[in-house]
């Protein structure tokens, strides 16, 4: 067997895998889950700290305070 025609037969079996792969990726679909209740408060906690911060929002520390928040919240209950 001659290097080119080695070269192609060993292209059309990685395209061949390729293709397969792609296949059993494309079989799955996912359906959008519905958010959880931590990312409901998380939204409407950013949400609010960009109203009320204004320019001075740090998206850092808003998410800190906003896991605390939501810690706090599940220790009250």
């Amino acid at each position: 067997m001659d290097e080119n025609s080695r070269i192609d037969m060993l292209e059309k079996e990685l395209k061949a895998l390729k293709d397969r792969l792609c296949d059993t990726k494309s079989k799955k679909e996912k359906k959008p889950r519905e958010p959880s209740a931590y990312n409901i408060f998380v939204k409407e906690f950013l949400s609010e700290q960009k109203n009320k911060l204004g320019d001075s929002y740090d998206h850092k520390k808003a998410f800190k305070d906003a896991g605390e928040a939501w810690s706090k919240k599940k220790t009250e209950k």
